[in-house]
């Protein structure tokens, strides 16, 4: 019995030790089934975060291609309207840029003499009046056809031969000036009131008469500054000028004090200009720069100016311009102005003189006229 007893019990141990295998093998198959619904919970988490950081209605998981399509549909569609706005901001630019033909006729006077422009002396940014006599001289050339009329805009340099100048030959027209320093002569520095017989032996003269855009009178102004300061002047008479042909009309200048346009310069007396005289021009030529590749804003017109009524005719006469200045001013605008022409080959108007110009702007150039007789 005590055998069986024992044989029972490894038996049973046996057969326990078989029931404990069996146990572990399904704790076993247990856990690896708690593994795959925990590998699966931690996907379906991932998917659901996804699904969460994506744009409503779509689904970065299954098919991200759908935004990108948006996107760069939008992109395209942003780049072609962009594309648009700029080809019509070019078609416009052209359409302002074409050159609206128009005439204009320019009177230019050269001032009468002084003692200085007698003896034959450089006289550039010196404030010297006329001779007596001279003032009553011009007071006799008054009547001329050329002076008679009215007249767009008055233009003078502001300092006194000129102002004198207009006083005696165009009285009537002084309240309508604009006293402007861009029309002042050359100042030729510390050759100012030198003549030719006191300067041809420096060395420093001569070559300036070879080459004055290039070299400088002692504490006289650059030939580039000189050519500036009247592309400046008459950038801004175009511009106004095209406002007028454009519409029809513009302000009229008050009736009251004349305006006074201050040099660009800090000394009021003195402005630093240069110019080759006559008598000692060499054959040289000097390349002008075009006076209408200069932007410059016009001038504000006062508020209590008169507006100019458009002419109604069919062919209205073109606006008129008088400019009272210096000899060096009118030859260059000779040279600006005429085909051919350079500042060395422009002759020099006799002090007292009238020019009359009949000017047209088509294609973007001015050309004379003839004058109708």
């Amino acid at each position: 019995m005590a055998g069986d007893g024992g044989l029972s019990g490894v038996q049973m141990d046996k057969d326990e030790g078989k029931d404990t295998d069996k146990g572990k093998d399904t704790d076993k198959g247990k856990g690896k089934d708690i593994d795959k619904d925990k590998d699966k919970d931690a996907d379906n988490d991932k998917i659901s975060h996804l699904k969460d950081s994506a744009p409503a209605g779509h689904s970065s998981i299954r098919n991200p291609a759908p935004q990108q399509e948006v996107e760069l549909k939008l992109k395209l569609k942003l780049g072609q309207e962009q594309e648009l706005e700029q080809e019509q901001e070019r078609e416009l630019e052209l359409e302002t840029q074409q050159e609206v033909e128009y005439d204009l006729e320019l009177v230019l006077i050269r001032h009468g003499h002084t003692q200085w422009n007698k003896e034959r002396r450089y006289l550039g940014s010196t404030d010297l009046p006329l001779l007596p006599e001279e003032r009553q001289q011009l007071s006799a050339l008054c009547d001329q056809s050329a002076l008679g009329g009215e007249f767009w805009r008055v233009y003078c340099s502001d300092l006194r031969r000129c102002r004198e100048t207009l006083e005696a030959m165009a009285p009537h027209l002084e309240q309508q000036a604009i006293y402007d320093s861009r029309l002042r002569e050359l100042d030729f520095g510390a050759w100012e009131g030198c003549d030719y017989e006191q300067l041809k032996d420096n060395g420093h003269y001569r070559s300036w008469i070879d080459h004055p855009e290039i070299v400088t009178p002692p504490e006289g102004e650059a030939w580039e500054q000189f050519e500036a300061r009247l592309d400046d002047f008459w950038a801004q008479l175009e511009q106004e000028l095209e406002y007028t042909s454009i519409n029809g009309g513009m302000p009229g200048l008050a009736t009251g004090e004349p305006r006074v346009v201050p040099p660009a310069v800090a000394p009021a007396a003195v402005v630093p200009v240069v110019i080759v005289p006559a008598a000692v021009v060499p054959p040289a030529e000097v390349s002008p720069v075009p006076i209408s590749a200069m932007a410059v804003p016009p001038v504000p017109i006062s508020s209590s100016a008169v507006p100019l009524a458009p002419d109604s005719s069919p062919n209205p006469p073109p606006p008129r311009v008088l400019i009272v200045t210096h000899g060096g001013i009118i030859r260059l605008l000779l040279a600006r102005l005429t085909e051919g022409v350079t500042f060395y080959t422009a002759a020099a108007p006799a002090p007292g003189e009238v020019t009359v110009l009949n000017l047209r702007k088509d294609e973007g150039a001015w050309r004379m006229m003839p004058r109708e007789v």
